[in-house]
């Protein structure tokens, strides 16, 4: 963990920013606070505890132990707080997005390579295998239940070989977290970056709002050169695309995007999609959606939410040279109304 600490001159507060690695992504938090230590061990103390719920990484996750049950499994509230609210929110977006966020695409990421952070090329695409993979992909019949006083948790498994992947958004839901402790010790101003999730509130050290970047697609990679830049406090933003996790076998492409309606994994020309939202776990579980449901229909989808704005970008003509697409409210967040 690199830390380094900014001065205030009007009080005792200064702006610490610290640096790292978690949940299988870099990390940067700037915050304005007068307690580095405090700060350090409550975000130390949140990345750990959402870790040992819904990380596919950590073997004793509750999350790998629900994939490896052959059945109902159950565990004590107690010891893990965090798995109900996850998967609560991930239902509502289920919902939301008509499907198209869908957690139980985890048999399929297995079977096409992608389940795991290092990429394992499929050999042969089976479509026999791919429609036996899509009966697994019931989010809507997994249920969670809680019993009334003894806080054991139960989530049912229609079949035991149904699993289920967080991915699209704990990053997300981590963020908010992290912002909402920021708030709830009444810290104004801060900047929270993990991987390709982020939220902000409030000014920067130089007292202006925060700024941000959405990242030239380039494949394989987390992105680096700027191709948007932005002006965003108080909102969080996530991108998602065809160019992080992608490999070609025979001539064909696959992606980590999965639909959930077919089980393909062929990247469509809609290279990345960045999401603005009141909140991160929004952010980045529409940021997936738009990916599966294409440009079309995302927009359609847009137009009936309140709060969420997205830029597309992509590749009609396969020559390298970019297009966008922005919703109807996204070009208030130009930096200085530069436009693209």
């Amino acid at each position: 963990m690199l830390l380094w600490l900014q001065g205030c001159k009007s009080d005792n507060s200064f702006y610490l920013t610290i640096k790292g690695n978690s949940l299988g992504n870099e990390y940067v938090i700037t915050v304005k606070a007068t307690d580095s230590v405090t700060i350090k061990h409550a975000v130390d103390s949140i990345l750990i505890t959402i870790e040992s719920s819904v990380s596919l990484n950590n073997p004793e996750s509750t999350l790998i132990r629900y994939n490896n049950s052959d059945t109902t499994f159950c565990f004590d509230s107690k010891s893990d707080n965090v798995f109900r609210k996850v998967f609560d929110r991930s239902k509502s977006l289920y919902t939301s997005t008509n499907g198209a966020f869908n957690p139980a695409v985890e048999p399929l990421l297995q079977y096409y390579g992608f389940s795991d952070t290092d990429i394992h090329p499929l050999r042969h695409e089976d479509s026999t295998v791919i429609q036996k993979l899509l009966q697994l992909v019931v989010f809507d019949s997994i249920v969670l239940t809680e019993s009334d006083n003894k806080g054991i948790i139960c989530i049912s498994k229609p079949d035991k070989a149904c699993k289920l992947t967080f991915n699209a958004i704990f990053p997300g839901f981590t963020v908010d977290c992290l912002a909402a402790y920021f708030e709830s010790k009444g810290l104004k101003d801060f900047m929270i970056k993990l991987g390709s999730e982020y939220r902000s509130m409030g000014n920067d050290a130089t007292n202006h709002a925060w700024g941000t970047d959405i990242l030239r697609p380039e494949p394989n990679t987390s992105g680096s050169e700027s191709v948007l830049p932005l002006q965003l406090s108080n909102k969080a933003m996530a991108t998602n695309g065809n160019y992080q996790k992608i490999y070609e076998v025979k001539g064909q492409k696959y992606s980590h995007i999965i639909s959930p309606f077919t089980g393909a994994s062929h990247p469509t020309d809609i290279l990345s999609v960045t999401v603005i939202s009141d909140d991160c776990s929004s952010a980045d579980a529409y940021a997936t959606a738009f990916m599966v449901l294409g440009l079309d229909k995302s927009l359609q989808l847009i137009d009936s939410l309140k709060d969420v704005e997205a830029c597309f970008i992509y590749d009609n003509e396969g020559d390298g040279i970019f297009e966008y697409k922005i919703s109807k409210g996204f070009s208030k967040y130009y930096l200085n109304n530069e436009q693209k």
